[in-house]
């Protein structure tokens, strides 16, 4: 019972000082767990390149390329339909000259909208940076090191590479407008903090840095904190849930083929393993150590290996953003499966994958159990600083109870959750969706305003191009022209 006692303390206070010593990076990580867009990035990194290029296009898509996509369509796709339209009763030099229309169309469109989304884009960002927008649009609390670069270099011009970093990091560390800082007031005063511009204040006048004298740093709703704080919680109520699901689906019939693999080829299992480790410990160079490894996962795919051994390279080479202890601690964990599984009857095997699996299964459902006491600890009022302090007593008794009921994995599934960051992180998300929609508004009302200008240069820019590069073909659709107005001419004299 003391040991216990003892252990269970030593949880508590690992935990406790992950909320004192845990840090932040302005754009994504933390130290101890791995974030969810690092993951999918190098997940991606080992797809096929045509699923590599969609992600790609997906990530990146924005209001330029929205419109580049479009005059694409317009400029190569449809002029291929109007030239090759089989229903079509026009002659085939008319159908010519109507389809190059779509590609100058595309160009003009490019040239016109282009100019004019781009700027607003940027406008819109800088407001959201400086604090002029409303509060769901203003990111102030968590400005991103780019804009934060871009202020640096206003300030100090002459600044090189070396000084710049330096600018940056001082800028970070006495600022009161980035993630980290955030995070802090989360903790300490169960608040959020905003930097408010009044943009049509007259006497405010705008320094070198880009922020007015007559910003004034205010605190967040307390209704819209509420429910902040309630969809952090939602959210992770839902991601277990989705892994519970999951897991009662597919963890077992996946966890007995890989332990089934373990039971009939361990020492091939082990001898990758031992590789994997020698290659991991040749280096601190994380980045020499993902390169090596990177080369083994090609020859093992060259070579038509065993998938669990594809696998279980590419789940380690993932981790490889987590850092070098990481790696190992995966690559120890695989050895320990290996070691347990080999060489032993198929019986045995299913028992303990059934085994692991109830333990995932009840870790999930504890989360489950936990996130929802803290809904209502919300409810009652309670502060970010004391719900952490429910964290890291669910994170001990957790422990504890998986020690008596002998589960392999003791760890609770909100060891590495810090709720002060999963908080910041969602305001960040959330504030981002709210600028991309009113990006995507402003933008169309913008396309939309100058539609009547590009319109109008349209079809003073087409027949000139029309006459200059195909004068001949030009020439053949004025004469057709002119033939049907004359003919329709006589037509209608002919009827008086």
């Amino acid at each position: 019972m003391k040991i216990e006692k003892v252990n269970s303390n030593f949880v508590n206070s690992a935990y406790l000082d992950k909320l004192n010593d845990r840090t932040i990076s302005n754009q994504t990580g933390f130290t101890g767990s791995i974030p969810q867009a690092v993951l999918e990035k190098e997940i991606n990194k080992q797809n096929p390149k045509v699923l590599k290029g969609i992600n790609r296009l997906r990530n990146n898509i924005g209001e330029l390329q929205d419109i580049c996509i479009n005059a694409t369509g317009t400029g190569f796709l449809a002029p291929i339909f109007i030239k090759y339209n089989p229903l079509s009763k026009t002659d085939e030099d008319t159908r010519t000259y109507s389809a190059w229309r779509q590609p100058v169309s595309a160009i003009l469109a490019i040239l016109t909208q282009g100019l004019i989304t781009i700027p607003v884009v940027k406008l819109i960002k800088n407001m959201a940076n400086n604090g002029y927008l409303n509060e769901e649009c203003n990111l102030t609390p968590f400005r991103d090191k780019k804009y934060i670069e871009k202020l640096m270099k206003k300030m100090h011009p002459e600044a090189n590479k070396k000084d710049l970093d330096k600018y940056v990091a001082d800028y970070l560390k006495s600022s009161s407008g980035d993630l980290k800082s955030t995070i802090h007031s989360l903790k300490q005063e169960n608040t959020v903090y905003y930097t408010v511009s009044n943009l049509f204040d007259k006497n405010s006048v705008k320094t070198k840095s880009g922020e007015h004298p007559k910003s004034k740093r205010v605190k967040i709703d307390s209704k819209r904190y509420t429910e902040l704080l309630n969809r952090t919680v939602d959210d992770m109520i839902k991601h277990e849930q989705n892994e519970l699901d999951r897991c009662t689906k597919e963890k077992f019939s996946r966890r007995l083929a890989q332990s089934e693999y373990y039971r009939t080829n361990g020492e091939e299992a082990l001898k990758l393993l031992d590789m994997m480790k020698e290659k991991i410990n040749s280096t601190d160079n994380i980045r020499e150590i993902k390169k090596q490894l990177k080369t083994e996962l090609k020859k093992l795919k060259s070579g038509k290996a065993n998938q669990h051994l594809i696998d279980m390279l590419s789940e380690t080479i993932v981790l490889s953003k987590a850092g070098k202890v990481n790696m190992l601690e995966k690559v120890d964990k695989m050895e320990g499966h290996v070691h347990k599984h080999m060489n032993k009857s198929p019986e045995a095997v299913k028992q303990a994958v059934e085994m692991s699996v109830k333990e995932r299964l009840e870790s999930h459902k504890s989360a489950i159990d936990f996130l929802n006491k803290v809904k209502d600890a919300i409810k009652d009022g309670k502060t970010v600083s004391q719900i952490e302090e429910m964290f890291a007593q669910e994170v001990k008794e957790y422990h504890d109870k998986a020690v008596k009921l002998n589960f392999e994995d003791t760890a609770s599934r909100l060891k590495n959750k810090i709720f002060s960051e999963e908080v910041a992180l969602k305001l960040k998300l959330l504030t981002e969706k709210h600028i991309e929609g009113v990006k995507r508004v402003s933008t169309l009302i913008a396309a939309l305003a100058i539609l009547p200008v590009s319109c109008s240069l349209l079809n003073w820019v087409y027949p000139r191009f029309m006459d200059a590069v195909f004068p001949n073909l030009s020439s053949k659709k004025h004469n057709n022209e002119s033939k049907e107005l004359v003919d329709k001419a006589t037509k209608n004299s002919e009827v008086k």
